[in-house]
């Protein structure tokens, strides 16, 4: 299983992006990144999700693979 980093906007809004990152820890380093710089979403997790793999994080930064 895959996973998808997400942010939660309102009370029952949830954002996602087309990323997928092979390891939880990946999607959450990456959620959590982007929600540091945003000012809407109030919180931030993962999901999992059968999409294939299309992202890397490496020295805090996210790699997209080819």
């Amino acid at each position: 299983m895959n996973y998808k980093p997400v942010w939660h906007i309102g009370p029952q809004e949830v954002g996602r992006n087309s990323q997928v990152f092979f390891t939880y820890e990946e999607a959450w380093d990456s959620a959590k990144a982007r929600f540091n710089d945003w000012t809407i979403p109030t919180d931030f997790g993962v999901e999992q999700t059968t999409d294939p793999v299309n992202y890397v994080r490496k020295n805090n930064t996210d790699y997209q693979l080819s």
